[in-house]
């Protein structure tokens, strides 16, 4: 079975040169991150919007975006844009191979409930294909990266997936969907059936974060149903940058093909997905 594996940097680059892509896309996290500190403070005063029930967004989550945006279009105004608060955008020349993902603030629910485990998610994709990614934890100071065939580092430390091969040995991270979440069932169904194999299950609650973990070999495996390309995009380009894999669950090509998808090493993976296919 073949799982999504990175690819050359030079054939998915381009003429871009990806470690000053990646710095800017560190900088503009970090802006993301100013925002989110700063609102820290001010919890109880800002405004909050119901998406639906268990899905909410603040006022936070577009200021942070807006600031990560303004960064990126210093630097790349001819880019496109895919952004969870503002949605697509061409680039200031019209269409473009290269789209920045961004979500601004992955977790707001964590974040609005004073829970420190949320992110922002910075991806940039060449032709749909993701070339570089950056996970920041504003609370830890942690800062993942991963440039696509040049490893996976946090804070400048190379990262590696966890070896464990065994499901029964693994900690298995997941995100529950919204309730009214119309898939709610059969997510249910593929979770039973992985708990019942797994040594344990972790709901974190930042897809982007959990597979920043999974990268790190604190998670040995991940899946999700519910999400977008925007939560998936950067973490999961992590994973393989790390030595892990990641495969969209219902066996198509495309891991984000319908942002279904499962993650751990190359080993795990399969014990993974034949649970998740079983139910």
């Amino acid at each position: 079975m073949a799982f999504s594996q990175p690819d050359s940097p030079v054939a998915f680059g381009g003429s871009l040169n990806l470690q000053d892509a990646l710095t800017v896309a560190l900088d503009a996290a970090k802006a993301g991150c100013a925002v989110l500190a700063r609102g820290r403070s001010r919890l109880a005063r800002v405004r909050t919007t119901t998406k639906s029930p268990g899905d909410i967004t603040t006022e936070l989550d577009a200021h942070s975006e807006a600031a990560i945006f303004a960064r990126i279009r210093q630097a790349y105004p001819d880019h496109a844009r895919l952004g969870e608060e503002s949605g697509d955008s061409t680039g200031d020349s019209g269409a473009s191979p290269y789209r920045w993902i961004v979500d601004p603030l992955d977790g707001t629910v964590n974040y609005v409930h004073g829970i420190p485990y949320y992110a922002v998610s910075v991806a940039l994709e060449v032709d749909g294909a993701a070339v570089l990614g950056v996970v920041a934890d504003p609370v830890r100071r942690e800062f993942f990266t991963a440039v696509r065939g040049q490893g996976a580092f946090c804070n400048g430390r190379p990262l590696d997936v966890a070896r464990r091969g065994r499901l029964d040995e693994a900690v298995v991270g997941t995100v529950v969907p919204p309730p009214k979440w119309p898939g709610m069932e059969g997510y249910l169904a593929q979770f039973c059936a992985v708990a019942r194999s797994a040594a344990g299950m972790r709901r974190g609650g930042a897809a982007a974060l959990d597979l920043a973990y999974v990268a790190a070999g604190r998670l040995d495996g991940f899946f999700v149903v519910s999400l977008k390309r925007w939560d998936l995009s950067a973490g999961a380009l992590l994973v393989q940058e790390a030595g892990g894999a990641v495969a969209d669950i219902d066996g198509n090509p495309d891991p984000l093909h319908a942002n279904r998808l499962a993650a751990a090493n190359g080993v795990l993976l399969p014990a993974l997905l034949e649970r998740l296919r079983s139910r």
